[in-house]
Protein backbone atom coordinates (compact mmCIF):
# COMPACT_ATOMS: atom_id res chain seq x y z
CA UNK A 1 0.00 0.00 0.00
CA UNK A 2 1.35 3.44 -0.77
CA UNK A 3 2.01 5.63 2.78
CA UNK A 4 0.89 9.11 3.85
CA UNK A 5 1.80 11.02 6.63
CA UNK A 6 0.95 9.49 9.83
CA UNK A 7 -1.25 5.90 8.49
CA UNK A 8 -1.15 3.63 5.51
CA UNK A 9 -3.26 4.70 2.69
CA UNK A 10 -6.41 2.36 1.23
CA UNK A 11 -6.70 2.72 -2.18
CA UNK A 12 -7.76 0.43 -5.45
CA UNK A 13 -4.17 -0.81 -6.12
CA UNK A 14 -4.90 -2.76 -2.66
CA UNK A 15 -8.35 -4.42 -4.10
CA UNK A 16 -6.28 -5.12 -7.18
CA UNK A 17 -3.39 -6.80 -5.36
CA UNK A 18 -5.89 -8.78 -3.23
CA UNK A 19 -7.77 -10.07 -6.57
CA UNK A 20 -4.67 -11.10 -8.45
CA UNK A 21 -3.36 -12.68 -5.32
CA UNK A 22 -6.21 -14.65 -4.21
CA UNK A 23 -5.97 -16.24 -7.82
CA UNK A 24 -1.75 -16.85 -7.16
CA UNK A 25 -1.91 -17.77 -3.12
CA UNK A 26 -2.34 -21.34 -3.01
CA UNK A 27 0.79 -22.18 -5.97
CA UNK A 28 3.75 -24.01 -5.19
CA UNK A 29 7.31 -24.26 -7.20
CA UNK A 30 5.89 -22.54 -10.00
CA UNK A 31 7.85 -19.91 -12.11
CA UNK A 32 5.95 -16.97 -11.43
CA UNK A 33 6.79 -13.53 -13.53
CA UNK A 34 5.46 -9.99 -12.84
CA UNK A 35 5.13 -7.31 -15.74
CA UNK A 36 6.41 -4.30 -14.40
CA UNK A 37 6.23 -4.78 -11.10
CA UNK A 38 8.50 -2.28 -9.74
CA UNK A 39 9.03 -1.98 -6.43
CA UNK A 40 6.29 -5.40 -6.38
CA UNK A 41 4.11 -5.86 -3.17
CA UNK A 42 2.86 -9.36 -4.62
CA UNK A 43 5.77 -10.90 -5.16
CA UNK A 44 7.57 -11.40 -1.69
CA UNK A 45 5.16 -13.26 -0.61
CA UNK A 46 4.43 -15.52 -3.42
CA UNK A 47 8.51 -16.41 -3.51
CA UNK A 48 8.18 -17.69 -0.30
CA UNK A 49 6.68 -21.03 -2.52
CA UNK A 50 7.70 -20.31 -5.48
CA UNK A 51 10.61 -18.73 -8.53
CA UNK A 52 9.48 -15.48 -8.94
CA UNK A 53 10.65 -12.53 -11.51
CA UNK A 54 10.28 -9.45 -11.68
CA UNK A 55 10.54 -8.29 -15.40
CA UNK A 56 11.06 -4.57 -15.13
CA UNK A 57 13.52 -2.20 -16.69
CA UNK A 58 13.50 0.09 -13.79
CA UNK A 59 14.18 3.11 -16.35
CA UNK A 60 10.69 5.39 -14.17
CA UNK A 61 8.50 5.01 -16.84
CA UNK A 62 4.78 5.93 -15.33
CA UNK A 63 5.64 6.98 -12.24
CA UNK A 64 7.71 3.50 -11.82
CA UNK A 65 11.37 3.30 -10.04
CA UNK A 66 14.02 4.82 -11.58
CA UNK A 67 16.41 2.37 -9.94
CA UNK A 68 16.97 -1.25 -9.23
CA UNK A 69 15.01 -2.14 -6.53
CA UNK A 70 16.04 -5.93 -5.32
CA UNK A 71 13.45 -8.16 -3.21
CA UNK A 72 14.32 -11.32 -1.40
CA UNK A 73 13.77 -14.09 -3.95
CA UNK A 74 13.05 -12.38 -6.33
CA UNK A 75 15.23 -12.12 -9.78
CA UNK A 76 14.80 -9.09 -11.69
CA UNK A 77 14.67 -9.14 -15.51
CA UNK A 78 15.35 -5.75 -16.99
CA UNK A 79 13.54 -5.92 -20.17
CA UNK A 80 10.17 -4.85 -21.63
CA UNK A 81 7.55 -6.90 -22.46
CA UNK A 82 6.28 -6.53 -26.36
CA UNK A 83 9.97 -6.29 -27.28
CA UNK A 84 10.64 -10.41 -27.74
CA UNK A 85 13.65 -9.98 -25.99
CA UNK A 86 15.55 -13.06 -26.39
CA UNK A 87 16.73 -12.39 -22.50
CA UNK A 88 13.16 -13.98 -21.81
CA UNK A 89 13.03 -17.51 -23.25
CA UNK A 90 9.89 -19.18 -25.00
CA UNK A 91 7.44 -21.22 -22.68
CA UNK A 92 9.48 -19.94 -19.50
CA UNK A 93 6.85 -19.11 -16.85
CA UNK A 94 3.82 -21.08 -15.35
CA UNK A 95 2.12 -17.76 -14.08
CA UNK A 96 2.53 -13.82 -16.12
CA UNK A 97 0.66 -11.08 -14.54
CA UNK A 98 0.30 -7.42 -14.20
CA UNK A 99 -0.99 -4.73 -11.89
CA UNK A 100 -1.88 -0.93 -13.16
CA UNK A 101 0.39 -2.05 -16.32
CA UNK A 102 -1.73 -3.11 -19.77
CA UNK A 103 -3.17 0.64 -19.61
CA UNK A 104 0.19 1.98 -19.97
CA UNK A 105 0.60 0.18 -23.22
CA UNK A 106 -0.46 1.57 -26.57
CA UNK A 107 -3.63 0.37 -29.00
CA UNK A 108 -1.04 -0.07 -31.77
CA UNK A 109 1.31 -1.96 -29.19
CA UNK A 110 -1.08 -4.00 -27.41
CA UNK A 111 -1.05 -6.68 -30.28
CA UNK A 112 2.51 -7.04 -29.92
CA UNK A 113 2.10 -6.97 -25.95
CA UNK A 114 0.10 -9.59 -26.02
CA UNK A 115 2.00 -11.58 -27.85
CA UNK A 116 5.07 -11.77 -26.09
CA UNK A 117 3.09 -13.05 -22.59
CA UNK A 118 1.81 -15.69 -24.53
CA UNK A 119 5.64 -16.43 -26.12
CA UNK A 120 6.99 -16.36 -22.40
CA UNK A 121 4.14 -18.31 -20.94
CA UNK A 122 4.34 -21.96 -20.92
CA UNK A 123 1.56 -24.23 -22.25
CA UNK A 124 -1.44 -24.44 -19.37
CA UNK A 125 -0.03 -21.68 -18.15
CA UNK A 126 -2.12 -18.65 -16.78
CA UNK A 127 -1.89 -15.11 -16.72
CA UNK A 128 -3.27 -12.25 -14.84
CA UNK A 129 -3.47 -8.29 -15.95
CA UNK A 130 -5.67 -5.97 -13.23
CA UNK A 131 -6.01 -3.18 -15.75
CA UNK A 132 -6.84 0.50 -14.88
CA UNK A 133 -10.24 1.91 -16.10
CA UNK A 134 -12.14 5.30 -15.77
CA UNK A 135 -15.93 5.13 -15.86
CA UNK A 136 -19.02 6.88 -15.70
CA UNK A 137 -22.25 6.03 -14.96
CA UNK A 138 -22.65 5.45 -18.61
CA UNK A 139 -20.66 3.83 -21.61
CA UNK A 140 -18.15 6.19 -23.53
CA UNK A 141 -16.52 5.45 -26.88
CA UNK A 142 -13.25 5.56 -25.64
CA UNK A 143 -13.57 2.70 -22.95
CA UNK A 144 -16.26 0.78 -24.87
CA UNK A 145 -13.43 0.38 -27.58
CA UNK A 146 -10.74 -0.27 -25.16
CA UNK A 147 -12.82 -2.64 -23.19
CA UNK A 148 -13.80 -4.30 -26.49
CA UNK A 149 -10.05 -4.67 -27.63
CA UNK A 150 -9.10 -6.67 -24.38
CA UNK A 151 -12.27 -8.97 -24.66
CA UNK A 152 -11.35 -9.82 -28.07
CA UNK A 153 -7.88 -10.68 -27.33
CA UNK A 154 -8.86 -13.46 -24.94
CA UNK A 155 -11.95 -14.86 -26.57
CA UNK A 156 -11.05 -14.79 -30.32
CA UNK A 157 -8.17 -17.19 -30.42
CA UNK A 158 -7.90 -20.46 -30.04
CA UNK A 159 -4.61 -20.47 -28.06
CA UNK A 160 -6.27 -18.81 -25.13
CA UNK A 161 -9.10 -19.66 -22.50
CA UNK A 162 -10.41 -17.58 -20.65
CA UNK A 163 -10.57 -17.61 -16.78
CA UNK A 164 -13.70 -16.61 -14.83
CA UNK A 165 -16.20 -14.08 -16.49
CA UNK A 166 -15.17 -11.71 -18.76
CA UNK A 167 -17.80 -9.15 -18.02
CA UNK A 168 -20.31 -6.88 -20.09
CA UNK A 169 -19.72 -5.60 -23.37
CA UNK A 170 -20.88 -1.71 -22.02
CA UNK A 171 -18.59 -1.05 -18.81
CA UNK A 172 -20.34 1.60 -17.02
CA UNK A 173 -19.44 2.17 -13.02
CA UNK A 174 -22.01 1.16 -10.96
CA UNK A 175 -22.26 1.37 -6.49
CA UNK A 176 -21.00 -2.46 -6.60
CA UNK A 177 -17.50 -1.30 -7.69
CA UNK A 178 -14.46 -0.71 -5.70
CA UNK A 179 -13.06 2.75 -6.72
CA UNK A 180 -10.14 4.86 -5.17
CA UNK A 181 -11.06 6.84 -2.28
CA UNK A 182 -11.08 10.87 -2.55
CA UNK A 183 -7.45 11.58 -1.03
CA UNK A 184 -6.03 9.08 -3.49
CA UNK A 185 -7.62 11.04 -6.31
CA UNK A 186 -6.76 14.47 -5.07
CA UNK A 187 -2.95 12.82 -4.52
CA UNK A 188 -3.19 12.25 -8.29
CA UNK A 189 -4.12 16.06 -9.39
CA UNK A 190 -0.20 16.77 -9.37
CA UNK A 191 1.22 12.89 -10.58
CA UNK A 192 -1.15 13.41 -13.73
CA UNK A 193 -2.77 16.33 -13.99
CA UNK A 194 -3.95 15.34 -17.97
CA UNK A 195 -6.27 13.13 -16.38
CA UNK A 196 -8.16 16.17 -13.89
CA UNK A 197 -10.80 16.53 -16.56
CA UNK A 198 -11.88 12.95 -16.64
CA UNK A 199 -11.71 12.38 -12.94
CA UNK A 200 -14.52 15.07 -12.49
CA UNK A 201 -17.15 12.49 -14.32
CA UNK A 202 -15.45 9.25 -13.90
CA UNK A 203 -14.67 6.64 -11.20
CA UNK A 204 -11.64 5.06 -11.35
CA UNK A 205 -11.45 1.28 -11.54
CA UNK A 206 -10.40 -2.48 -12.46
CA UNK A 207 -10.46 -4.82 -15.04
CA UNK A 208 -9.05 -8.23 -13.78
CA UNK A 209 -8.54 -9.97 -17.40
CA UNK A 210 -7.35 -14.02 -16.84
CA UNK A 211 -6.77 -16.02 -19.33
CA UNK A 212 -4.70 -19.68 -19.72
CA UNK A 213 -2.68 -20.59 -22.62
CA UNK A 214 -4.07 -23.65 -24.30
Amino acid sequence: MSEIPGKLSFQLKTMQDLAVYSHLRDFRDMSIAEIGGGDSRILPQLAKTNRCFNIEPFEGADNGPKGEVRITGVENIRTTVGRFDPILKDASFDVVFSVSVVEHVADPEFSAFLEDNIRILKPGGVMYHAIDMYLSDSPTDFWRDRFEMYRKAVTERDDLLPVGAIGASQPAFTPDMASNPDHIMYGWKTISPSLNDLRQIAQSVSLLIGVRRC
